[in-house]
C-alpha cells in the first residue's frame, strides 16, 4: 500500500484499539514505568492495555499550585522570577488561563523556522498527516524548532507557571488556519494528577483576521474537566467510536453557550509566544480568505515527576519521547 493511501486510511486505522495494544507492545520501556503509578492510582489494567480516566479508582487530589484555592496567597512567598515573568503575570495567569510574551522569538529565528520548515517539506523530509493541514514533531527534522521548543528562559517560564520542572515531547506545525472546533488539550493529553500539561503556541508571521486565528475563553480553566464519560459515544473494547470527538465537540459547545463564556481571538504578531493552560477551551477561528496563511509551531509539556500521562480521547497511555536541546 502506498504512503497516500495509507494517510487515507490512518484516520480509521487508528481507532483500532488491537493495533494501540500491539504499538504499546513494542515500546514496552516506556510504559514499564507505569507499573508503580497503577498501583498508586489503583488502575486495575495492564500497562499496555487501554486507560482512561474512569480506570482511576483513587485521585491523587494534587493540582498545580496556580490551580489552588489559595493561589493568590501562594504569591506572597514567591521569590526571583525567571525572565520576563512578573508577579502579574502570574496574577493574571491564575484568572485566565494564559499569558502572551510579546516578541519572545526574534525575527530572524521565526524566519529561519520557516524556511527549514518549507525545506523539509519540499525535499519530503517530513510530511503533513492524515488530516493534510499539519505536520508532527518537526523538531526531528529541523533544529531551529528544536531550539525554540527547548529555550531554556521558555521552560523556566512554564516550570514555574505549573510549580514542577517541564519536559517538551510534540511539537505540530501550521502553515494555515486549524479551522478546530473548541477544545480542551486535556482530553488528548491527559495527567494524573490532574492540570499537569502545558502548551505553546509560536506565531511565525502576523497573523490576520481573515487566516483563521486562534480562539480562546478566559478563565474557562476553571471549569471542571470534560473527560470520556461526560458525554455519549460508541466506543467499545474493539476500537474508538468513530463519533467520539464530533460528539466531544457538542459538549463542549454546549459548556460554552450554557456558561456564556466570553471568546478573544488572538491577533498574533510575529515571533509572540502564546501559553495557555491544560483545560484553556481554545480553537481555530474560520478562514475567510484561503489565500492567507497562519504560520505557527505548537507545542505540548508534560511535567517531571510521578506523573501517569494518556491521552482520554483515544484512551491510550502516552508514549513520550522527550525534546532534548539546549
Amino acid at each position: 500500500m502506498d504512503v497516500s493511501r495509507l494517510k487515507s486510511y490512518w484516520s480509521y486505522l487508528r481507532r483500532m484499539r488491537l493495533l494501540h495494544y500491539v504499538h504499546n507492545v513494542l515500546h514496552a520501556g516506556s510504559l514499564q514505568k507505569n507499573k508503580s503509578l497503577y498501583e498508586r492510582f489503583e488502575i486495575r489494567k495492564g500497562v499496555f492495555s487501554s486507560v482512561s480516566h474512569k480506570d482511576i479508582r483513587k485521585h491523587s487530589g494534587e493540582v498545580p499550585w496556580a490551580d489552588r484555592p489559595d493561589a493568590r496567597n501562594r504569591l506572597l512567598t514567591i521569590g526571583e522570577l525567571p525572565t520576563p515573568l512578573s508577579k502579574e503575570d502570574l496574577e493574571y495567569w491564575i484568572d485566565n488561563g494564559y499569558l502572551v510574551l510579546p516578541k519572545f522569538f526574534s525575527g530572524s529565528i521565526v524566519d529561519q523556522v520557516n524556511r527549514e520548515t518549507q525545506d523539509l517539506i519540499a525535499t519530503h523530509a517530513v510530511d503533513f498527516d492524515y488530516t493534510n493541514s499539519r505536520v508532527m514533531n518537526i523538531w526531528r527534522k529541523s533544529d531551529t524548532a528544536r531550539a525554540c521548543i527547548t529555550d531554556s528562559k521558555l521552560r523556566d517560564v512554564l516550570s514555574t507557571l505549573l510549580g514542577k520542572k517541564v519536559v517538551p515531547f510534540q511539537s505540530i506545525s501550521f502553515l494555515k488556519g486549524s479551522r478546530q472546533k473548541t477544545h480542551s488539550d486535556f482530553i488528548h493529553m491527559s495527567t494524573e494528577p490532574r492540570g499537569y500539561l502545558i502548551a505553546i503556541w509560536i506565531a511565525l508571521e502576523d497573523i490576520q483576521a481573515n487566516s483563521g486565528p486562534l480562539h480562546y475563553y478566559p478563565g474557562s480553566h476553571r471549569l471542571p474537566y470534560v473527560m470520556g464519560e461526560d458525554f455519549d459515544h460508541s466506543s467499545n473494547a474493539l476500537v474508538v467510536g468513530d463519533d467520539l470527538y464530533g460528539n466531544y465537540e457538542k459538549k463542549i459547545a454546549a459548556v460554552v453557550e450554557e456558561r456564556q463564556l466570553q471568546k478573544k481571538v488572538f491577533l498574533a504578531r510575529k515571533g509572540d509566544v502564546l501559553i495557555w493552560h491544560a483545560n484553556l477551551l481554545h480553537g481555530g477561528e474560520p478562514v475567510t480568505n484561503s489565500d492567507a496563511t497562519r504560520k505557527s509551531l505548537v507545542a505540548h509539556y508534560f511535567c517531571e515527576g510521578e506523573i501517569l500521562c494518556y491521552h482520554e480521547i483515544t484512551q491510550r497511555p502516552a508514549i513520550i519521547q522527550p525534546i532534548t536541546g539546549n
